[in-house]
């Protein structure tokens, strides 16, 4: 005879207790279900509670139109011409002037580019070339090409 052995581990009921709990976020995502659960159903009911109170004043909007129509078309034409004309002729007017400013503007940064590159080619041949030239300022500073003017005297004197 095969006699089997089951054996069951018994634990203390305080550590079971202690195995047994779950991380509070496990405890509170229940009540939020319940709390959206709620939530949802009454927004759906609010709304159709809304919209069934509203129905009646539809009746309205027709003549309510009807009365505000001149408001309505003097604030469209003020509108048409203070905002919609010059933002569609300016629009417009960058449309077909585009090529142009954008072949200006890249002759213009090629060549402040070409104008710095050459500047700095040039200064930079002149250090490798002549480092220490003398200074013609410093050297001619006293002598002029230009004679002087001798200064006349006077016929008038202090004493006369």
């Amino acid at each position: 005879m095969a006699s089997t052995i089951t054996a069951t581990a018994s634990l203390p009921p305080t550590i079971t207790g202690q195995l047994s709990t779950q991380p509070p976020i496990a405890q509170v995502i229940p009540i939020f279900r319940a709390t959206f659960s709620v939530l949802r159903t009454f927004l759906s009911q609010a709304s159709r509670v809304l919209v069934a109170l509203a129905t009646p004043l539809l009746i309205f909007v027709p003549l309510i139109s009807r009365l505000l129509a001149p408001v309505i078309l003097v604030l469209h034409i003020v509108l048409d011409a203070t905002v919609y004309t010059p933002y569609t002729i300016i629009s417009n007017l960058a449309a077909a002037l585009c090529p142009l400013y954008v072949f200006c503007g890249v002759a213009c940064i090629f060549g402040a580019v070409l104008g710095i590159l050459g500047r700095s080619l040039i200064a930079l041949s002149n250090n490798i070339l002549a480092p220490e030239l003398p200074k013609a300022a410093e050297s001619l500073q006293g002598l002029s090409i230009r004679p002087r003017k001798r200064r006349r005297k006077s016929s008038f004197t202090e004493g006369s």
